[in-house]
């Protein structure tokens, strides 16, 4: 009886999505971007990249623009709230034309000479330290056309995209695996 109690238990949560954080990217959106009509395509980053979701609505924290604290509706109609917004980096090295996907680990804007810049995709979660940078354009911040120097090599920044970091929101409707625990041995009677 109590193998059974524990593969069930066990069949229970492992039916629990896990609720990880999703990277996702809009295309060469401005990093502060007013809320892009339904039906855009987010591009997914990580966990599982390139996959395209499409945006079924959105509700504003009242600000107006994307950004942290609203909720994102995605395809299906399940929920996301949005935990960080910035830039996405697309990246190509300069002699090997591998691309990357980076982010900022610092609030953007300036030098981003000693800052670092956490790969998204396609090593997930490696940080780079900017040694250098070739400001392409006189700005003053990192735009496309610039070079950044990391792990040794330039690489060329041929787009800057918008990129939100998400998180599944619970359902108000959906019990909680304890309490679909509980339910199912309720009713049991043990010797």
């Amino acid at each position: 009886m109590r193998v059974c109690f524990v593969m069930v238990v066990v069949a229970l949560l492992a039916a629990v999505p896990a609720g990880a954080q999703m990277y996702l990217e809009l295309g060469t959106a401005p990093i502060r971007d007013p809320i892009p009509p339904m039906g855009s395509n987010w591009h997914e980053l990580y966990p599982n990249f390139c996959v395209v979701h499409t945006q079924a609505g959105y509700d504003d924290n009242g600000d107006n623009e994307v950004s942290v604290c609203d909720v994102i509706i995605l395809d299906s109609g399940a929920r996301y709230h949005v935990d960080w917004v910035g830039p996405t980096y697309y990246v190509a090295n300069l002699q090997s034309g591998e691309p990357r996907f980076l982010e900022p680990t610092t609030e953007p804007g300036g030098p981003p000479i000693g800052t670092y810049w956490h790969e998204v995709a396609p090593n997930f979660c490696v940080e780079h330290l900017i040694d250098d940078w070739e400001d392409g354009d006189a700005s003053g911040t990192v735009t496309e056309c610039d070079n950044v120097l990391f792990d040794g090599e330039w690489w060329h920044v041929e787009e800057v995209r918008l990129d939100i970091t998400v998180s599944p929101e619970p359902s108000p409707v959906d019990e909680s695996t304890w309490s679909k625990v509980k339910s199912f041995f309720s009713g049991m009677r043990f010797f």
